[in-house]
């Protein structure tokens, strides 16, 4: 079935980025990740300088209410909160590029931290890892062997969740259209500072895991010094 906002958000996109482009052309290059009778998520995937660059578009049937009686305006004006704010403090997922509102409908572009960089010129601040600081020694040592066993337990539960889904996917006959939590996932995981500390764990005792089994590996000096 032909999406009936494909065109409309390519459009919007060709607007906001001043491209050149035939939106009829862009528009089947529009992938669907959620639609709800009042929005929806899209996501479309556009070749620049630097390479393939993706971007998130939102749209809102502004009158229209859901199930739960929220309208397209109250879900546009909380998510427009929401990326706006994400994008001036630097917190973990898309950043907004571009809105706009017209003839009952609105569109929210957004973009990974890395395609916004790129496009407006704009350097990201470092983000730290968030808590307190923690004492060297015992102190950082008890913090380790603590949060080492939740990430096995973390990870394996993980990767067991992903067999499910990996599964249910191959179940499935048809086309499969992402659902509401399947949609919350891959925005999560689209921008890589939303796992970049496991990301960095894991090269980190990769790296040193490697390298004490190399050191061990190592002929040892016989003891007469021969």
């Amino acid at each position: 079935m032909t999406d009936p906002f494909a065109l409309k958000i390519a459009a919007f996109v060709a607007s906001a980025l001043e491209i050149e482009t035939d939106p009829a052309a862009m528009a089947d290059e529009v992938t669907p990740l959620k639609r709800d009778v009042n929005a929806g998520i899209s996501t479309l995937e556009l070749q620049s300088a630097n390479g393939p660059a993706p971007f998130l578009v939102y749209h809102y049937v502004l009158e229209t209410a859901d199930e739960d009686g929220a309208t397209g305006q109250e879900k546009f004006d909380q998510d427009l909160a929401t990326l706006t704010r994400a994008t001036e403090q630097n917190t973990p997922g898309p950043r907004i590029l571009a809105h706009a509102a017209a003839e009952g409908e609105a569109y929210v572009l957004a973009t990974t931290p890395e395609v916004f960089q790129a496009l407006t010129g704009v350097a990201p601040s470092p983000v730290e890892p968030e808590g307190p600081p923690i004492k060297p020694g015992k102190a950082a040592l008890a913090v380790r062997k603590r949060a080492a066993d939740n990430l096995l337990k973390l990870l394996r539960q993980a990767d067991g969740e992903a067999a499910n889904w990996l599964r249910a996917i191959k179940a499935e006959d048809e086309e499969v259209t992402l659902g509401a939590e399947e949609a919350a996932l891959a925005l999560f995981l689209i921008d890589k500072n939303s796992i970049k500390n496991v990301l960095l764990t894991i090269n980190i005792l990769i790296e040193n895991a490697h390298e004490q089994a190399a050191s061990a590996m190592k002929p040892q000096g016989s003891s007469n010094g021969n």
